[in-house]
């Protein structure tokens, strides 16, 4: 019977608030409003997203005043939908599923997961005055699944809803609320609130801030001129541990963008984003350069810079080139050896938007993140060179565990297509394809190194190569962590012998209703194929055997006094496994060396060939 019951109320509660265009950067008016701004049908778009209620509005404004019969149906569409109430209340009912079928292993059964999920809100864009506006959605989600049990790789969580569920028989429920409140003119304005923020021109897909990354907290300022603008953000974000485990709050982001038009044709844009914790220093909110200011206090916070090329031989297409720095050997770089150091990210393609076709945009990108992009470790103390995997990390580019930038992780890359079309007036079809790589870094360990994590305490050290395994040891004795060579040396990139690869295409289209006095129908649906070779890559390859290695004396230096050791090795269960007259005979010896190639092999043999289906269907009435 409480099975019935609860199956009952989350269908009576399946009312959802759909994210407003001002506080949600996915939703199709930005991908539209790119578009525009390409064409040349309105004016310079802000930096950063999501925008005002007074841009958005200002905006599609413009378009329906254009001249262009289609582009000027297609923002009155728009127009409707956003504005035609300041605030609105949405139903909607929803399916996924999930079907996977293991190629590798002929014994191993098919595996189908499935999912109702549903929301309860109510969001809105309200325009108070010239000079202040609002965005506003305020909604309670439930599923009967985890979202990652659903979500293909490289997938970012579709709702601001992954933590500290109230549950109701099988289905839990969440809070999904994002709000921003702005003040200003449409040229220069702060804004204020919670909401994803994304920028640059891939959208969704961006290095520094990605539109699909989780939520947080946030203050942006943004000045918009004909040949200049300026941008920054200041973020509140989730720490976890160096392992990835657990939530702390007190961890921060600051982020800002110059960009110059030279011409029509020709922009650049210069950017950096700082982390640090678990001390608030407003002094980022100036709009001074990072790099300097970081300095200030030591330069103990985690500074990134990037530069973005933007070419543009006609008004529909865009060739952008965005290069994310996290860290490299100046040194090296100097002397043209490239085979260093070097932590960045790299996205080029094009962004295609043609007028008069029903193809209403169309983007091919190549990206490439470098192995410990993104990675990095925070100390037990500020003062000494501790690693433990239980220490929250205020450095790492995550913000409650998931990647603010690129959702690709490190010793990756990927080419992909997007395109979407308009065929009819209320239709919309979108089509994806993308090929990923991805490699465990510490494939490329030497057999020292791999040697170092296994007499490691167990949870101490992260061995998947994501952006929880950097590249140093604990040195409790030195200022400083000691430096893994393999990934303080080289570079790394794609040169294991084991690769990850993913093929991913998918197919999704909505269509809403003609509108009636009544409200609006809209249904939605989706399809996604994904071949991976080698599933497991990202595992653990080294686990920590909490071994012991204890000094014994051997006697004093004759020449220089000092105590001499042997080195005795036991396992957590007190078994001797020998005892070796340096540290380095200890690490190459061949019971330890055995232990690593077994933990290697061990990673090895669970690797997986799998095809993966995904459906999604929704319906949603809004009114």
């Amino acid at each position: 019977m409480k099975k019935y019951f609860s199956l009952f109320l989350f269908l009576f509660l399946s009312v959802t608030m759909f994210a407003q265009v001002s506080v949600d950067p996915n939703d199709k008016f930005y991908k539209e409003a790119q578009g525009w701004e390409m064409k040349g049908l309105i004016d310079t778009l802000p930096l950063v997203r999501p925008y005002p209620t007074k841009i958005i509005k200002k905006i599609l404004n413009q378009v329906i005043n254009c001249g262009s019969k289609q582009e000027a149906e297609l923002a009155l569409t728009e127009y409707e939908r956003i504005f035609s109430k300041p605030y609105n209340l949405y139903v909607e009912g929803g399916f996924k599923g999930k079907y996977k079928d293991i190629l590798s292993d002929e014994k191993a059964e098919s595996e189908f997961t499935k999912a109702v999920n549903g929301e309860v809100g109510i969001a809105g864009d309200l325009i108070f005055s010239n000079l202040v506006d609002m965005g506003f959605n305020l909604g309670w989600y439930g599923t009967s699944a985890d979202w990652d049990d659903l979500s293909y790789f490289g997938q970012n969580p579709e709702k601001d809803s992954i933590y500290d569920p109230a549950s109701v028989g099988p289905i839990e429920f969440f809070l999904d609320w994002n709000t921003l409140l702005s003040f200003g003119s449409e040229e220069i304005y702060i804004s204020g609130g919670i909401s994803r923020i994304g920028y640059g021109p891939f959208l969704g897909e961006g290095l520094a801030l990605n539109d699909s990354a989780y939520h947080a907290p946030n203050i942006m300022f943004n000045v918009t001129r004909q040949k200049w603008s300026y941008s920054s953000v200041y973020e509140t974000i989730g720490a976890t541990t160096n392992i990835g485990d657990d939530l702390e709050d007190n961890k921060y982001l600051a982020f800002h963008a110059l960009k110059y038009r030279f011409n029509p044709k020709f922009h650049i844009t210069y950017y950096e984003n700082i982390l640090f914790g678990p001390q608030n220093d407003i002094i980022y909110l100036v709009p001074a350069p990072y790099m300097a200011v970081q300095n200030i206090g030591g330069a103990s916070s985690n500074l990134q810079m990037g530069l973005l090329l933007e070419i543009k031989p006609v008004s529909y297409l865009n060739w952008a080139t965005d290069i994310f720095v996290d860290d490299f050997d100046v040194n090296e770089v100097v002397k043209l050896n490239f085979d260093s150091k070097l932590r960045f990210g790299l996205q080029s393609g094009f962004i295609f938007t043609p007028k008069k076709s029903s193809l209403t945009y169309m983007s091919m990108s190549y990206t490439a993140i470098m192995p410990y992009t993104y990675a990095h470790w925070e100390y037990e103390q500020n003062k000494n060179g501790t690693i433990n995997g239980d220490v929250f990390n205020y450095q790492n580019y995550t913000n409650n565990g998931l990647n603010i930038g690129s959702s690709l992780p490190p010793n990756s890359d990927r080419i992909s297509f997007n395109a979407s079309f308009n065929p009819a007036k209320n239709l919309t079809l979108s089509f994806a394809t993308s090929f990923i790589r991805h490699q465990n870094t510490a494939e490329q360990f030497s057999d020292e190194e791999a040697a170092k994590y296994v007499l490691s305490s167990s949870g101490q050290y992260k061995t998947d190569g994501s952006v929880f395994m950097h590249q140093m040891f604990s040195a409790p004795d030195d200022d400083t962590g000691e430096h893994v060579d393999q990934a303080w040396e080289r570079l790394g990139f794609m040169t294991g012998k084991t690769t990850m690869k993913v093929c991913q295409a998918s197919i999704s289209g909505e269509y809403r209703f003609p509108k009636t006095k009544k409200g609006q129908f809209s249904i939605k649906a989706g399809y996604t194929f994904e071949l991976t070779l080698n599933h497991g890559v990202g595992n653990n390859m080294y686990k920590g055997m909490n071994f012991n290695v204890e000094p014994v004396s051997v006697g004093k230096d004759p020449v220089t006094g000092e105590e001499m050791y042997n080195y005795k090795l036991e396992t957590a269960s007190g078994d001797d496994w020998g005892t070796y007259e340096s540290i380095d005979d200890l690490l190459n010896s061949s019971e330890l060396q055995k232990e690593v190639s077994a933990q290697k092999q061990e990673w090895l043999n669970n690797l997986t060939d799998k095809v993966t289906h995904y459906f999604t269907v929704s319906l949603k009435y809004s009114y």
